[in-house]
């Protein structure tokens, strides 16, 4: 019932109310911890229950903040995620299973059929010109080095960091929260990640060097991830041409999402895409404009306000019925699809 409701008004209304968020979040309560507490189990079995159960709704509501804040999702998104991994039982989970994090599967069941489709839709819609010119700019030498290097280099930390919680075999786990910890910081700390990861490369080279030059390492961890990044880029600079656009200030209407921010200098207003002046930032819903957002932009424009006719608006889609899909893929598959696919279709389409 949650994900019906959640994605039909995401789907009319661009939102997600608020109350279906605290609803779903009592219930999970009732079903996960206070049933748990009731059952007729070892009090040993129950306390484990209940601190996996919290704890995996905790990481997942600061997941959900961390995209939220890298404007991977919205804010409602975010909630609606963290309203999941609480309702879900944590038995759901079993392929592709990860200590504390279980709910790490729905994310990957959300993001790939999403990838997937953003995928199709952009090689439709953007012409020959375009695709060539992304193809040039990502397929640069130099930059190409310097993600593998980062890849390998971010992949080495987090199996140490996640020694207790991941199998040290599991690169596919660690090479996941590899590339979404790029995504996240590659725009922000682009030249701090390059020195560094130079540096543990090299070290990670001396000390591990049968591992990242065995046949095994490159074929089942750089391969496949590499081209992973190699194709999220790609998708990514072919979005620059279609999901962002130039709209004049007379022209807003509620409900649009703004990619900029509109900070206060002196007596009149300046965009920004930094988040530096977070202080200053004039008091609107950027990600979701509302009927008093739009007036009071065009009061301060027809007074000469600001410095400014046009803001980029990122076009968006509703997200909630992919988590709904990404929900019901876990339940059906009991995990992520990659790992189940490796486990029971792989061998069927090698042989």
């Amino acid at each position: 019932m949650l994900g019906v409701l959640t994605s039909y008004e995401d789907f009319k209304r661009n939102r997600i109310s608020n109350v279906y968020i605290i609803a779903a979040v009592v219930a999970a309560f009732f079903t996960n911890i206070v049933d748990n507490y009731l059952a007729m189990a070892p009090w040993s079995t129950k306390q484990l229950y209940m601190q996996t159960t919290i704890l995996n709704a905790c990481i997942s509501l600061l997941a959900g903040f961390v995209l939220w804040y890298f404007k991977i999702w919205r804010a409602g998104d975010g909630k609606l995620f963290f309203a999941y991994a609480s309702l879900l039982p944590i038995s759901t989970y079993y392929y592709g299973y990860l200590n504390y994090f279980p709910s790490f599967a729905i994310l990957i069941n959300t993001l790939i059929p999403l990838f997937l489709l953003l995928t199709l839709n952009l090689w439709i819609t953007t012409d020959s010109n375009e695709k060539f010119e992304t193809l040039k700019k990502i397929m640069n030498p130099k930059q190409i080095f310097y993600m593998l290097v980062l890849l390998i280099s971010t992949q080495w930390v987090l199996s140490f960091l996640f020694h207790y919680l991941l199998s040290t075999d599991d690169v596919f786990i660690t090479g996941y929260l590899s590339l979404f910890i790029l995504i996240f910081f590659m725009d922000y700390f682009q030249e701090s990640l390059y020195k560094l990861s130079v540096v543990v490369a090299l070290l990670r080279l001396l000390m591990d060097y049968g591992t990242i030059t065995s046949q095994t390492f490159i074929t089942h961890f750089i391969l496949p991830f590499a081209l992973l990044i190699l194709a999220i880029n790609f998708i990514m600079g072919l979005s620059s041409f279609r999901f962002n656009e130039r709209v004049r200030i007379m022209n807003l209407k509620p409900g649009m999402c703004c990619s900029e921010r509109i900070i206060q200098k002196g007596r009149f207003y300046i965009t920004s895409a930094t988040s530096k002046e977070a202080a200053k930032y004039l008091n609107i819903n950027y990600e979701n404009l509302t009927n008093s957002d739009v007036e009071k932009l065009k009061k301060l424009y027809k007074v000469h306000k600001l410095k400014f006719n046009e803001l980029t608006m990122r076009q968006t889609m509703p997200f909630a019925p992919f988590l709904f899909l990404g929900v019901l893929l876990t339940i059906l598959v009991r995990g992520d699809i990659v790992t189940y696919s490796k486990l029971f279709l792989l061998p069927y389409i090698i042989h």
